[in-house]
């Protein structure tokens, strides 16, 4: 258990990681505002409060899952032991256990967060597949239980739960051998499905796992994983059919819905229509038992009375279509421990819902919520503000609204929806109005400043820019650099930022901290969608870092020549950093290898993250140099150029390194592009272009 101390550390860990994010994120041209922005995320209390001590209030234990084996199967229970975990169980999960298993009845969950529900659904289940075992009616393929979950990741959670019971079994040379099998979007259709990674998967295969969908139609897993998207699917697809039909609906018994409170309203109306489905199909295949139905959830519940069980048991009922009873309703069995006991700590993070300038004592400041007060006790209008995601230039946003700026509407359904955005400038040149930083007064046409009761220092020239378009809530360009964005997305943002990007630096910073054998982080979302985008977020975003960290280290292993590296060089370098850091697998061909970096090399050269790229933190410099044998147009030679030999091909290499920052450049398919090479100075590197032919004029180009 972590002591004080060592949370306080991680608390600062994860809010310092959390501060350079913003910063890095928010970007401000100017200095005196950056500092300013610095300042008000190191506020105390400003981005997270907390730590919070919660004392681990402790589940009452019951008895061991083994002595429940022997109980119910007297010295038989040997081949079923090494699949359960020493140690008595909580009361909770025994009881749930005892319900399902044997009595047969239908039973709700109900416990708190890392109460171990899953053992109180997955060993009545292996209690009822090692029954069968017994029996001998286990050799005949086919579904005994479907386990449906909300999102992948707690399936993928699952599965290797199921895979380390079945290498025990295994290990301990168990003649019970239980299968399971995980049906989603991304299974494999057999060991060909190059899209969906079957090679990869085959590799990881786990102990008693069916991983393709046609080893799973022909001999259907005991347990099958997987969500109720697929689920329609593998209703309504004829190929699935083996899963239900041919007298193996007989086989089902268990139906098992993880996380049942995210089944409510329409979604649990969907959910209720979709088993009793199911069930039909069950049944027209052979089925005509009762199903055994088990719902956990940590939240469907608050309280823990009689009436609270009969809430549930209702709930249940109508979502399965079953008999729940609240004799099945379980809830969790605790006391409060000492202070020497587990706990948990509760930290917070706020998210950044924009950022305002107020004006004190002749200065702007940033500050991170709507009031702004100043020495005289008089409150100044905070200011809303929005920044060039390129060049850090500030915006004021808003609405002119009677002479004043004030908060914009940003629901294109309500009247006036729209952005007004205006740029501060050093002079009247150019204006359009002039703002009085401390009321909002904006008046139009200023050829001067007018007066204002706040007081001249507080009045600044504006120049109001013209909206997108065809998006009244966004600029077309910034109007100081020109960025577009590539024309996808806003290129002057609010200070809001969205869940994925903190959510995908705090996951990291955690994942850091956690002790590297078995660390784990579960990560939960209001609805599946947000989940598969964060996990793709996550996973990208630390794909970019980890690239980049490894061309740093690769520039730094060695001493670099004054024409730089190629990019050939390059390569050659950087091959060997992924090699050390095991990004390679045993399936990768020496050409798949050098395809890979190149791939990598080529996406930061060409990356429209420009600012948080390794040229934009200034650690790296991309440009063009023209090969010496390439013949120059003789244009630039005579007047009115009159460029010398090495001036003409600095400015030719020059205005073909534009074309790579404007995004410009095409890659060629297949591997055409690793005829081109590079170079790299000293903490720069220089693309070289490199024709098939060793001599071509540019006019060929």
């Amino acid at each position: 258990m972590p002591e004080a101390n060592e949370i306080e550390h991680w608390t600062d860990r994860i809010r310092s990681r959390y501060e350079s994010y913003l910063k890095t994120s928010f970007f401000f041209k100017d200095r005196e505002l950056r500092d300013s922005f610095e300042s008000a995320l190191r506020e105390e209390g400003s981005l997270l409060k907390g730590p919070y001590e919660e004392h681990d209030r402790g589940f009452d234990h019951g008895t061991e899952a083994h002595e429940l084996a022997r109980e119910w199967f007297p010295g038989r229970a040997g081949d079923l032991l090494p699949g359960l975990r020493k140690g008595s169980l909580y009361v909770h999960q025994e009881r749930a256990v005892r319900a399902a298993f044997g009595e047969r009845r239908n039973v709700v969950v109900a416990t708190g967060t890392a109460s171990g529900k899953t053992e109180s659904f997955l060993y009545p289940i292996l209690f009822e597949l090692y029954r069968q075992h017994l029996a001998g009616e286990l050799g005949e393929p086919g579904v005994r239980a479907m386990i449906l979950y909300p999102m992948n990741a707690l399936a993928n959670d699952q599965r290797e739960r199921l895979g380390e019971i079945a290498k025990s079994l295994h290990g301990a040379g168990s003649d019970f051998h239980p299968t399971f099998g995980q049906y989603i979007g991304q299974t494999p259709e057999d060991r060909n499905d190059r899209w969906r990674n079957a090679g990869d998967r085959d590799e990881e295969r786990l102990a008693g796992e069916l991983i393709f969908r046609e080893e799973m139609r022909s001999t259907p897993p005991h347990i099958l994983l997987t969500n109720y998207s697929m689920l329609e699917y593998l209703l309504i697809r004829p190929d699935d059919s083996p899963l239900f039909d041919g007298g193996r609906g007989t086989l089902w018994q268990f139906i098992v819905l993880d996380e049942a409170h995210q089944y409510r309203g329409a979604k649990g109306m969907e959910m209720g229509m979709l088993i009793r489905r199911l069930k039909q199909r069950l049944t027209a295949g052979g089925r005509s038992e009762p199903f055994r139905c088990i719902a956990t959830s940590a939240t469907l519940s608050s309280g823990e009375r009689e009436d609270d069980k009969t809430a549930v048991a209702e709930f249940a009922a109508e979502l399965f279509g079953e008999s729940f009873s609240s004799s099945g309703v379980i809830f969790g069995s605790s006391q409060s421990r000492d202070r020497r006991s587990p706990r948990r700590y509760h930290v917070f993070l706020r998210a950044l819902e924009g950022a305002f300038l107020v004006h004190r004592e002749g200065h702007d400041a940033v500050v991170l919520n709507r009031k702004g007060e100043f020495a005289d006790g008089t409150e100044s209008v905070p200011l809303e503000i929005a920044l060039c995601r390129e060049c850090g230039q500030h915006y004021y946003v808003g609405r002119e609204r009677g002479g004043l700026l004030e908060e914009a509407v940003r629901d294109p359904s309500q009247p006036g929806f729209g952005v007004e955005y205006y740029r501060p400038l050093e002079s009247s040149a150019g204006a359009s109005h002039a703002l009085c930083r401390r009321c909002g007064r904006l008046p139009g046409a200023a050829n001067a400043k007018p007066a204002c009761t706040c007081g001249d220092s507080a009045v600044l020239y504006v120049v109001k820019c013209a909206s997108h378009k065809d998006q009244p809530d966004q600029l077309k360009e910034c109007a100081t650099c020109g960025y577009q964005r590539g024309g996808v997305g806003d290129p002057v943002q609010e200070i809001v930022h969205g869940s994925d990007g903190p959510n995908a630096v705090i996951a990291t910073a955690l994942h850091e901290l956690l002790p590297e054998e078995g660390r784990k982080l579960l990560a939960f979302a209001d609805s599946r969608q947000e989940a598969a985008f964060f996990a793709w977020y996550a996973e990208d975003s630390y794909r970019k870092l980890r690239d980049r960290n490894l061309m740093l280290r690769a520039l730094q292993a060695g001493a670099i020549a004054p024409e730089g590296l190629s990019i050939d060089d390059f390569r050659s370098r950087l091959l060997n950093q992924w090699d050390h850091a095991g990004l390679f697998s045993a399936a990768d061909t020496a050409e798949g290898r050098h395809r890979r970096v190149l791939q990598s090399i080529l996406r930061e050269a060409l990356t429209d993250e420009r600012r948080l790229s390794l040229s934009g933190v200034g650690l790296v410099n991309w440009s063009i140099k023209i090969p010496d044998d390439v013949a120059l147009p003789e244009t630039v030679r005579m007047p009115p150029w009159g460029l010398s030999q090495q001036e003409a091909r600095r400015l030719l290499g020059y205005l073909l390194d534009e074309l790579r920052v404007r995004d410009a450049l095409e890659l060629p398919a297949g591997n055409e592009h690793e005829n081109r090479g590079s170079a790299y100075g000293r903490l720069r590197i220089v693309l070289v272009l490199q024709g098939r032919r060793k001599s071509r004029s540019l006019q060929e180009c």
